[in-house]
């Protein structure tokens, strides 16, 4: 696994500290399942920025070792976000492996200074109708920060996470041995990027 991913984090323009807010995965009961147990990690988004539109070539990315073929169904986020200039909050927009899109300061048509937003718990993407992150065969989940709607500073930041800025995954069951193995390791290998 780590001679598959050294490439993409030596590549990288920083390599960041393991972003892995506590190294031994959460085991939590899932809310929506009697009996079932889900198994996670929280990764902290701290100092990341949201520039310009998806896809700009100026757009900040997360590139966080996780697990190959690891299906993802519940997600939440506790996030303080601060916007620059003519920017709202309700555009900064967190792209999860362009499956899933979270915009934490929906409806806030305003600027905000570290305002935090949180998604009060735990986020089932069944309930939402949506379908489950699947993080590809090289166990990178790839998270980019982005703008929607307008780009109010085209080329710099119109928002910032602040610190203690956090976003969790989880995957459904009591992981496999190879899972838990994998999961042990997530984060240890990460890289902060351009496009």
């Amino acid at each position: 696994m780590f001679k598959l991913t050294l490439p993409i984090a030596l590549a990288a323009s920083s390599v960041i500290a393991n972003p892995v807010v506590s190294q031994t995965p959460t085991m939590i009961p899932d809310p929506d399942n009697n009996g079932e147990f889900l198994c996670g990690l929280t990764f902290d988004i701290s100092g990341y920025t949201s520039n310009d539109f998806q896809g700009s070539a100026i757009n900040d990315i997360a590139a966080i070792l996780f697990g190959a073929n690891i299906s993802i169904s519940v997600i939440s986020w506790d996030i303080n976000l601060t916007t620059v200039g003519n920017s709202w909050a309700d555009e900064a927009t967190i792209g999860i492996e362009g499956q899933v899109f979270i915009i934490p300061g929906f409806g806030d048509s305003f600027g905000v200074t570290n305002m935090n937003y949180s998604s009060n718990g735990l986020v089932n993407l069944f309930d939402l109708g949506l379908p489950d992150i699947i993080v590809g065969a090289d166990g990178i989940i790839e998270i980019e920060f982005f703008e929607t709607g307008f780009d109010d500073n085209p080329g710099s930041p119109d928002a910032i996470y602040e610190a203690g800025s956090t976003i969790s995954f989880y995957t459904p069951g009591w992981p496999t041995p190879g899972t838990a193995s994998l999961l042990a390791f997530a984060g240890l290998i990460a890289s902060r990027r351009k496009r």
